[in-house]
C-alpha cells in the first residue's frame, strides 16, 4: 500500500521513472493494489502511453470492485481518458455508465469526475444524450459549496451547462468567498478560482472571449486550488474550446500542437488540429491531421 501511494507522490512531482519503478513494486507485492493502478494510469497519460494505458488498467479493472466510491470511479475515470483518445466511444459510454457515474451519486469527488468526464466527452465531439440531467441535479441539490475552489469550479460548470438558476447563486458565493480576507486560502479564491469561474460560466453560457479572458487569467495558477495535473487538464481543455471558438486559429494551434507531443495518435486532438489548419488555409496540414485520426480509428481492436 505505501508504495502505491509513493508512487503517485512521484508521479505528481514529475518523477516518473521513480512514479512507475514504485507502482510495479507495489503490483508484484498485491495484484490488486489501486493507487498504483491510479499512479501508473498518470504515469502512462502523461507520457503519451495511451494503448499500454488501457491494456494495463482492463487487465487490473477486475480488483477494483468492491472498493470505495472514489476508487471505483476514479480508476474507471482515467480508462475512459484513454478511450476518449483512441475514439472508442462505445467503450466510453459503456464506462460512464456503469462505472464513473452513479456509484456513490451524493459524494463530491463522483459528482466532478462525472461532470469532468461529459465536458471531455462533448469536446471530443461525443453526444451523451441525457446524461447531464442527473449529474446536475445531484451537483445543484450542494448548494452554494464553496468549500474546495477545485471542486466548486466543476460544479458551477455543471449547473450553468444545464441553465440551471443555481448557477447564479454559486457564482455570487464565489465571488463573496473571495472578498473573505480574513480566510488562509483567501488569495487562491480572489486570484485564481475567482477569474476560472468566470471564465467557466461564460463558457457553459457562449461567452467564448471572456473565457479565453478570464479562464486564460487563471490557468498558469490552476495548481493551487487542488485536483491533479490529469484533472486540471479539463480546464486547459475548455480554454483551447474557447480558443477555437471564438476564431484564435494560430494560438489554438500551438495548444493542440503542443498536447499532439503526449497523444501524437489522439482523435480529438487530431481533428481539432485539422479543423484548426483547414480554417488557417492549410489543407495539406488539415489532411495530415485527419489521417493520423482516421489511422487510430481503424487500429481499433
Amino acid at each position: 500500500y505505501i508504495h502505491g501511494m509513493q508512487a503517485f507522490g512521484y508521479e505528481q512531482c514529475h518523477l516518473l521513472e521513480q512514479a512507475e519503478a514504485a507502482a510495479k513494486r507495489a503490483i508484484a507485492m498485491q495484484r490488486a493494489e489501486p493507487w498504483a493502478h491510479h499512479a501508473m494510469a498518470h504515469v502512462f497519460l502523461t507520457q503519451g502511453r495511451v494503448d499500454e494505458g488501457i491494456a494495463f488498467l482492463e487487465s487490473v479493472a477486475d480488483t477494483w470492485e468492491g472498493l470505495n466510491s472514489f476508487m471505483h470511479t476514479h480508476n474507471w475515470w482515467h480508462l475512459a481518458l484513454f478511450y476518449i483518445s483512441r475514439g472508442r466511444t462505445d467503450d466510453l459510454l459503456r464506462a460512464y455508465d456503469r462505472h464513473v457515474w452513479g456509484i456513490e451519486k451524493s459524494y463530491s469527488q463522483d459528482q466532478v469526475g462525472a461532470a469532468s468526464l461529459l465536458v471531455r466527452m462533448e469536446l471530443a465531439g461525443v453526444d451523451v444524450g441525457n446524461r447531464w440531467e442527473d449529474v446536475a441535479s445531484h451537483i445543484a441539490a450542494r448548494g452554494a459549496d464553496v468549500l474546495q475552489p477545485f471542486l466548486t469550479m466543476q460544479y458551477l460548470y455543471a449547473v450553468a451547462r444545464t441553465d440551471r438558476p443555481e448557477a447564479d447563486a454559486l457564482m455570487r458565493a464565489v465571488e463573496a468567498r473571495a472578498q473573505a480576507d480574513n480566510a488562509f486560502d483567501h488569495e487562491v479564491w480572489r486570484d485564481i478560482a475567482l477569474p476560472a469561474c468566470r471564465g467557466l460560466l461564460a463558457h457553459a453560457r457562449g461567452d467564448f472571449d471572456r473565457c479565453v479572458r478570464d479562464l486564460g487569467q487563471a490557468l498558469p495558477r490552476l495548481v493551487e486550488t487542488g485536483g491533479s495535473h490529469a484533472q486540471r487538464d479539463l480546464f486547459e481543455q475548455i480554454h483551447l474550446d474557447a480558443l477555437m471558438q471564438s476564431g484564435r486559429i494560430s494560438t489554438a494551434q500551438q495548444v493542440l500542437e503542443m498536447r499532439r507531443m503526449y497523444d501524437p495518435d489522439g482523435v480529438p486532438v487530431n481533428r481539432m488540429l485539422a479543423q484548426v489548419y483547414t480554417a488557417a488555409g492549410l489543407p495539406n496540414e488539415a489532411a495530415r491531421a485527419q489521417a493520423r485520426a482516421a489511422s487510430t480509428l481503424q487500429a481499433r481492436p
